[in-house]
């Protein structure tokens, strides 16, 4: 009788000590799981931040080098062109007192040619720097490219806002929204054969969003995604909302032609003064 009371508790401690050792292991497995996991989000989250910062380090070189090509656009060609209408004018006074007609029609052609190239170069300065952005804020330089597309294009395009006066952002947001709009407006005028675009703006305490809706022959982004046809604007525009938190949705509407709606978190201008978009701002060098 005792030889069986002795292995019942022998039989019961062994019991216990094969418990405690399984729920020590499970613990361990338990706890090399979530340490796993947590240093697989650590890595992940150190590799999303790394893709984050080389995107905006190739954005902000793209607009340096806008920028410095709407700088040399201004200094360089303007300069030139501003010279040769001067002498064009001179020489047209001479050429006016020959009375030659003739030479009169060429030289009234010259100075046409030199005045629409003077402004087709104000033009491309405008589109590479858009210093209205900065001076005015993001309504009015939409306001401002609108304006210069229905001069250009049979096109109606149309603007609305949720309100009057929209709050000026960091110039990071502003210039995001801007040339995801500008992307937008472009691939539709483009490719999607269209006469009519509208342009939305809405912003609350969060959010703001903008959707570029036309009526013209739409497409499917998800065939394009998984047929790897996905262009340049595209691929930029998701990689311009990737830095600032933001997202892009395509949709087609039932009335036919394409919407894009972006969404992005709202950004307060910085208290720092932010580096100008001026393109024809020198920097001061200390030699």
């Amino acid at each position: 009788m005792q030889n069986n009371e002795e292995l019942k508790l022998a039989l019961l401690i062994a019991l216990i000590a094969m418990l405690m050792m399984a729920f020590f292991v499970i613990s361990f497995v338990m706890y090399y799981q979530k340490k796993k996991f947590e240093e697989e989000k650590k890595i992940n989250d150190i590799e999303k931040n790394y893709n984050r910062l080389l995107l905006d380090t190739a954005l902000n070189s793209e607009e340096t080098e806008r920028r410095r090509i709407a700088q040399d656009l201004h200094d360089d060609i303007g300069t030139m062109l501003s010279l040769t209408k001067l002498s064009l004018n001179q020489l047209s006074k001479l050429v006016s007192k020959s009375g030659d007609e003739k030479e009169e029609s060429i030289m009234k052609k010259s100075q046409s040619l030199v005045e629409e190239t003077i402004l087709h170069v104000r033009r491309i300065t405008r589109d590479l720097v858009p210093t209205t952005l900065e001076r005015f804020g993001l309504m009015e330089a939409i306001e401002e490219f609108i304006h210069k597309l229905e001069e250009d294009n049979n096109l109606v395009i149309s603007f609305q806002s949720n309100t009057e006066e929209f709050p000026r952002q960091g110039q990071k947001l502003e210039l995001t929204l801007y040339r995801i709009m500008q992307e937008l407006v472009n691939n539709a005028i483009k490719h999607a054969n269209c006469s009519k675009i509208e342009i939305s703006l809405e912003v609350n305490d969060k959010l703001i969003g903008l959707r570029v809706t036309d009526n013209g022959v739409g497409f499917d982004p998800e065939k394009i995604k998984e047929n790897n046809l996905a262009g340049l604007g595209l691929l930029g525009i998701e990689s311009r909302l990737a830095i600032v938190n933001g997202f892009v949705q395509y949709d087609k509407p039932k009335k036919g032609g394409s919407s894009a709606f972006a969404q992005i978190p709202v950004m307060p201008v910085s208290e720092n003064k932010p580096e100008p978009l001026h393109p024809f701002r020198r920097e001061k060098v200390n030699i």
